[in-house]
């Protein structure tokens, strides 16, 4: 059974890409990215191109083989749609929304489908004002704070344990072209200096409750906070560690919750 390798680049880097693969029949998406597929003799094969492609940082994926697992293949490569004027997608995937936001999450967490992040990208959407700063706190792939820039944001800051997650980030910041208004970093919550117009959080209910204390230390006394990553049965528990800030209404997406919130200031 042959294989086949998915491959996104823009007018410059497929030059690249085919030093690697050969030359390729190469298929406008958009502004600045083009994609190719190429069939090789396995799947092997093809997982072994994506291991060289994406160490040269090259957004490259294996390919359905089949159609049989093509149905399977295109639901998951789907853009996820964020309000009415924006999609997030992977590299190589078709989008015509009036803001696109490419991400490709390599080793790091997020590719912007699951509802726990979708519940923040919406949030973000009709939130963000233009000049906002944005502290995104457990960043993974980057998608929520380059988002934001998207979105208006003047300034993101990223910060994760996960060294690939930053590693991502750091490309995709570079592949929307908003690196000069995100920074990533492994530097501890704690250590972060300075408040933040939007701080955000999606991330486990017990690590969210841990470091209650140091995201409403680095809001902005006008700012909003927001977390998600929890389930119904831990929204009440993770209020309680937040006593100073006022939540809207529960956020719902199947069966994740998110809080959003304002500082109590009286």
């Amino acid at each position: 059974m042959t294989g086949q390798v998915v491959v996104a680049a823009d007018s410059r880097s497929w030059v690249e890409v085919e030093k690697t693969l050969g030359p390729g029949s190469w298929v406008f998406l958009r502004a600045g990215r083009w994609v190719a597929r190429y069939e090789v003799e396995s799947e092997g094969a093809a997982r072994k191109f994506v291991t060289q492609l994406r160490a040269d940082q090259h957004p490259a994926v294996a390919g359905p083989p089949d159609s049989a697992r093509a149905v399977a293949w295109n639901k998951w490569n789907r853009p996820t749609r964020v309000g009415s004027r924006a999609e997030v997608c992977f590299p190589w995937v078709f989008s015509e929304a009036e803001i696109v936001i490419e991400i490709d999450p390599g080793l790091g967490f997020g590719v912007g489908n699951h509802p726990s992040t979708r519940l923040l990208l919406e949030e973000l959407d009709h939130r963000i004002h233009e000049g906002d700063s944005v502290l995104d706190v457990g960043c993974g792939s980057g998608v929520l704070a380059i988002a934001a820039v998207c979105f208006g944001a003047s300034a993101a800051f990223g910060i994760d344990i996960n060294e690939a997650g930053l590693i991502a980030a750091q490309a995709n910041a570079r592949r929307n072209g908003v690196s000069g208004k995100t920074r990533f970093s492994a530097v501890e919550l704690r250590e972060v200096v300075g408040k933040f117009d939007v701080v955000v959080a999606n991330i486990h209910d017990a690590t969210l409750r841990g470091i209650a204390d140091d995201l409403i230390a680095h809001m902005a006394p006008s700012g909003w906070l927001g977390l998600s990553g929890v389930s119904p049965g831990q929204v009440s528990r993770l209020r309680s560690a937040f006593p100073n800030i006022d939540f809207e209404e529960v956020k719902e997406m199947g069966e994740w919750n998110a809080l959003i919130g304002r500082a109590n200031i009286e």
